[in-house]
């Protein structure tokens, strides 16, 4: 109903206001009306109470009274608006037990993408029938999804649709892989770079020319007594190069190592190909032996560490060794009985018995645990944790530190060093005492547990795999006035 008002007259009991009965059913009018749009004709149904600021009012079954809004009774529009929050405060959305967080498009049956409630992962089902279905590789770069047809996935890269490769993929499938040449591939061939295409492409394992047979007994690593080297390609060189009065020719397959001095140089060149006026003979295996037999009116005796031949027949001519040679030092028989001895040198030892001459490597490694590596440190073998990266550490003066190893740029003071979680580093101060290299959770903070060694020397440190991409690290000068000499460790 409209508004009504009392009529209280011009002045006191002037006698022009309302009467007692017109203002009481004025009075009741209004009331009734409250109790009508507020209550249930009987009794007020909003209970105000002492609200706080955002609370509503909220129906309890009785009553509307002051609470906040915890609940929807239908789905929420927020049209045109957001749903934020204040004071840089998170927006959490929840369900109650193992209820998931769905996200579906518009009306389009079930959700193609939620959160799952039992586990808390983000799941979603990219899947398409046909290549076709795909949307426009360019709107969507990084994009990933499941063919149905094609029973593989797909990412998009470049405006374009890319294959991924699964475990049911051939080799074929790599783009610098063609199977195809010649009909495919035969048994026993392998996989040859063929330079004209860019291509690795099936050939034979061996080549026209000649490579012989399926089983060869071959050296990966040569070792002098100074120096080593080791096969870096399958096709791969080494040289014999002769040295004082010693010259070398390779003419086809046969080697010729001919002394141009006297003899009794200090130098020896060995032969794995034995080789006589009838026959030759070429080791096969690392332990192999070479017997000296006597001929018509010849014996030979090997005892102790000598050869003894024997000349039983005066009248026979004997070819025999007078000298032997080594890289230092030589020895000259000085009588038709004179012996020889093959002696140990540092970690190794020498036996002989019977005929045969035993060689040991006494020298021993240090202790490891399983996937340690070995690394040098300039005097000794020692173990630690695998993967390992080594730096070696230089000074600027005072102005920085400088590294070399890692992958890290010479000649750049105070470079940032970026570590990976489960590998171990090692940092050789080589500066020593004059800086020592400290490893520290901020600038003059505390150290960073897990490093061991010496700050002036060689320090390790393995990463824990508990640290966060991203944690900074500072490495510093111990002494105090060198404060530039200070940079960043940062996990990636």
């Amino acid at each position: 109903m409209a508004k009504q008002n009392l009529n209280v007259g011009s002045s006191a009991n002037d006698g022009t206001g309302d009467t007692l009965r017109d203002g009481a059913i004025k009075l009741n009018s209004v009331i009734d009306e409250l109790y009508t749009n507020l209550g249930n004709d009987t009794n007020l149904q909003v209970n105000i109470g002492a609200p706080v600021n955002d609370q509503v009012l909220r129906w309890t079954g009785t009553a509307f009274t002051e609470a906040h809004l915890d609940s929807l009774s239908a789905d929420l529009n927020v049209k045109a608006y957001k749903i934020i929050s204040e004071n840089n405060e998170n927006i959490v959305i929840e369900p109650n037990g193992t209820g998931d967080l769905q996200f579906k498009a518009g009306s389009q049956g079930a959700a193609k993408v939620y959160i799952d409630g039992a586990d808390g992962y983000l799941k979603y089902e990219g899947s398409y029938s046909a290549l076709g279905d795909l949307p426009t590789a360019a709107d969507h770069h990084g994009m990933f999804a499941h063919v149905h047809a094609e029973g593989k996935g797909y990412f998009a890269h470049g405006g374009n649709w890319i294959s991924l490769l699964d475990a049911n993929d051939g080799i074929s499938s790599l783009t610098d892989v063609d199977t195809t040449v010649n009909g495919g591939p035969s048994n026993d061939q392998v996989l040859k770079w063929n330079a004209s295409t860019s291509k690795w492409e099936p050939g034979n394992d061996a080549t026209a020319s000649g490579g012989g047979g399926t089983t060869q007994n071959l050296f990966e690593t040569f070792t002098g007594d100074s120096g080593t080297t080791t096969a870096s390609a399958a096709n791969d060189t080494f040289n014999i190069v002769g040295g004082t009065n010693i010259s070398t020719a390779l003419v086809g397959d046969t080697l010729t190592i001919t002394m141009t001095g006297a003899l009794g140089d200090p130098d020896q060149n060995l032969f794995e190909t034995f080789g006589a006026d009838n026959g030759s003979t070429s080791a096969t295996v690392t332990t192999d032996t070479l017997n000296f037999l006597g001929g018509t009116g010849i014996s030979t005796n090997l005892n102790a560490g000598a050869i003894t031949i024997t000349n039983d027949s005066p009248n026979i001519v004997q070819n025999v060794l007078q000298s032997v040679s080594g890289d230092t030092g030589s020895y000259t028989a000085v009588a038709s009985n004179s012996g020889f001895t093959i002696a140990g040198g540092t970690g190794i030892t020498t036996a002989v018995s019977s005929n045969t001459l035993t060689i040991t490597n006494t020298a021993s490694f240090p202790s490891a645990s399983e996937n340690d590596n070995l690394v040098y440190d300039g005097s000794a073998w020692i173990a630690t944790e695998s993967p390992t990266i080594s730096f070696i550490i230089t000074s600027n003066a005072t102005a920085g530190y400088r590294f070399n190893g890692g992958g890290l740029p010479t000649g750049s003071d105070n470079p940032t060093i970026y570590v990976y979680r489960g590998f171990t580093y090692r940092f050789n101060n080589t500066t020593g005492s004059s800086h020592p290299f400290e490893i520290n959770v901020s600038q003059n903070g505390s150290a960073v547990s897990g490093v061991s060694g010496s700050q002036s020397g060689v320090q390790f440190w393995t990463v824990p795999q508990t640290l966060s991409a991203g944690t900074t690290y500072k490495y510093q000068c111990g002494i105090p006035s060198h404060t530039s000499m200070i940079g960043d460790i940062v996990v990636v």
